[in-house]
This record gives structure tokens, sequence and C-alpha cells, in this order.
């Protein structure tokens, strides 16, 4: 399953940030039983995942030993496929172990031609992504926000879009009058949420009829925003998930609780879908070659098989 965590908004609209809080909280209600695969097409050192996920020593220290950009990373894999290595060990071996046990990130490595890198990836994106799914349950991908080759061919790859919104009215707008076709894939995040905004999440669900079960927030908060500086992202919220939460973190908790919710149940919806589609394949093939299971003619035999849905 591929969920892209994007926006129409620049770098400032806390997609990084948002992705490495949802997927984090996602993975403490699924208690490790699904496994995560984080990656990003960006390439900004100062507001990566790695920088609100790892602390700076762990960092350091692969850096130190020689490995961390020719071992780890995306660029490093785009590589290995072109040469035609395509399984899953690389996968396993290019990743960073999280402190959640089941998360592992994919930090885009050492890119010295962007470009030549949104190219590369055109090319093999198709067994890049048929990789990562073999290995993850779940592959977030934290989406550069200019429309670039890469981040066009994730956009229309995943099987949901997570568009991180602010309470801007332009920021706003912009979406909703210039990307109609994200829209039915598409659940929707206000990051830095303040309710007390005019453009709160109340406002937004009446101006454009968005459902309430589509759209989360993940509220300001002042020890959120110190966590991420400082790469205790999961610390910070393993504390307050499993211990007693403080009552100025009970908001945001509960909100982020919330907002993770809303993606499961995408994610439920998808593979539903994906189920019903596989099986009228199965059904379609069946008809088409002309003498069923049941040794009945093509049209009875659809009605028949359709009566065991």
């Amino acid at each position: 399953m591929k969920i892209a965590f994007w926006s129409n908004g620049g770098d400032n609209m806390c997609v990084t940030s948002n992705m490495a809080c949802i997927t984090s909280i996602i993975s403490l209600k699924n208690a490790g039983m699904k496994r995560e695969l984080l990656l990003e097409n960006h390439f900004n050192k100062e507001r990566g995942l790695e920088k609100v996920l790892i602390q700076q020593d762990k960092i350091d220290f692969l850096r130190e030993t020689g490995g961390y950009y020719v071992k780890y990373g995306l660029e490093y894999i785009l590589k290995r496929i072109f040469i035609g290595e395509t399984h899953e060990e690389i996968i396993k071996s290019s990743t960073i172990n999280l402190l959640l046990s089941n998360m592992f990130l994919l930090p885009s490595g050492m890119v010295f031609n962007k470009e030549v890198f949104n190219y590369d990836f055109s090319l093999v994106h198709n067994e890049l992504f048929e990789m990562l799914e073999k290995v993850g349950d779940y592959v977030f991908i934290d989406t550069e926000s200019n429309q670039n080759l890469s981040t066009k061919q994730i956009l229309y790859d995943a099987d949901i879009v997570v568009v991180n919104l602010s309470q801007n009215s332009k920021n706003i707008y912009d979406f909703f009058e210039n990307y109609t076709s994200l829209r039915e894939k598409a659940v929707y995040i206000v990051g830095k949420y303040q309710p007390e905004k005019r453009w709160n999440r109340k406002k937004i669900c009446y101006e454009f009829n968005i459902p309430r079960n589509k759209i989360g927030v993940i509220p300001y908060n002042s020890e959120f925003s110190e966590a991420l500086e400082y790469g205790k992202l999961q610390y910070f919220l393993n504390y307050n998930f499993t211990g007693p939460v403080r009552m100025e973190n009970e908001y945001f908790m509960r909100q982020c609780k919330k907002s993770a919710n809303i993606i499961l149940n995408m994610i439920s919806e998808v593979k539903k879908k994906k189920e019903r589609q596989q099986r009228q394949i199965y059904i379609d093939d069946i008809c088409k070659s002309g003498i069923s299971e049941f040794g009945m003619r093509p049209e009875y035999s659809r009605q028949k098989i359709n009566s065991y849905k």
C-alpha cells in the first residue's frame, strides 16, 4: 500500500513533520504488527525525515563509519535496480531502524543532481515500488511539493494521497480549484492547527463538501515542535501514547490519534476496493474462456459466480 504525503503549498506546510507524526502513531496503534517503510523524494537535510526521526548523534555515527551514503539510501537502490538487482534484501540492507521496531527509514542518500535523480526515478519507479511493497505493509512517501517528474509519478502511483493543508485561505482555494484529479483518493491533514482561526476544520468541510471522516488535524504544540527539532519525535509520541498525558498534550494526542484512524480507515477502504477489482478480473477471465468451471455458458456463468460474492 503506497501512501503519499504531499502539499500544494510549498516547503512550509509541515508535510514531513505531519507524516512522521502520523506514521509513528499508526505504528504504536498496530503494536508492531505492520511493517512501515518511510522515504522521501526531496533532499533538504535540515527538514528531512532523518532530522525529525533520528537523533543527531546516531546520524553522525553512521556518517563516520563511511556507509551512510553508500549502503543507505534511495539513490543507492536506484543504482542497484539499473544493474538488474531487484531482490528484497537490497531494501532491507538500505534502511535505518527507527525507535519503533516496525518502522524503517530509507534516506534519500547522496543526491548530486536532482534532475538526474528524477529521471532515474521515472525509469524504474515500477520496480522500486514493487520491491518496497514486498518488504513493507505500508510504504509512506514524503513527497516534494513542486511538480517535478518524481513527484508527479509518486502522486499517480499512490493508492492514497494525504493532502497537507494550512489554515491559509489562499492555500486551501488553490488546492480545491487546481488539483481536482487528486480528490478521489485524497484525505486531508491540517498541520499546526489552531481551532480558533477562521479557516477551522468545520469551515473547510462546509466550503468544499469534505466528509468529516476525511479530514484530520495535527494541533500546534510547543513540545511537539521541540521534539522535532532534536530528533526526539518518537520518544515524545511513545511517552504520551503509553504513559500519563499532561493536560497540555491531551488535546494534541487525541487529535493525532483521530487523524491516524482516518488514514487507517482509508487504507481499509482501498484494500477492499482492490479485492473487489481482483475478484471481478477473475470472474471476467472465467467468462471469457467460454466454458466456466460450472460448465455453463458465459452469460449464465457470470450470474452464477456473482451470486457467490
